[in-house]
């Protein structure tokens, strides 16, 4: 999640590039690699067709404010109904990346 865009070094098409470390303008949550088959499972097709994005398998995608608004709104959503411990446990560090960033006017990049 990026608090601003001041360290960018770069993009890859819309994906801004930044150290991957967590610093004063960035913050990582890091996935389990076991992790990646639920989550393409439960959330890569609906959050593509609520966000406008193209996340896949193996893939990564940049999340601007406006995505990031709707993400959150399907997190909330997702969060009230039957969930594992784990994805639930994922769902909220998003919901609350998508938050801030929405609120920083910056946004998110989720790799899977």
């Amino acid at each position: 999640m990026f608090h601003d865009f001041d360290n960018v070094t770069s993009y890859y098409g819309n994906i801004p590039s930044h150290p991957m470390q967590s610093d004063e303008h960035v913050e990582l949550y890091r996935m389990r690699e076991s992790d990646r088959d639920p989550m393409d499972e439960d959330f890569t097709a609906p959050v593509n067709r609520v966000c406008g994005t193209t996340l896949g398998y193996g893939d990564v995608d940049f999340f601007d404010p406006r995505q990031c608004r709707l993400l959150a709104a399907w997190l909330e959503a997702r969060l009230t109904q039957p969930i594992t411990p784990r994805l639930a446990e994922i769902y909220r560090h998003l919901l609350d990346y998508a938050r801030r960033a929405t609120q920083y006017n910056t946004g998110i990049v989720i790799e899977l």
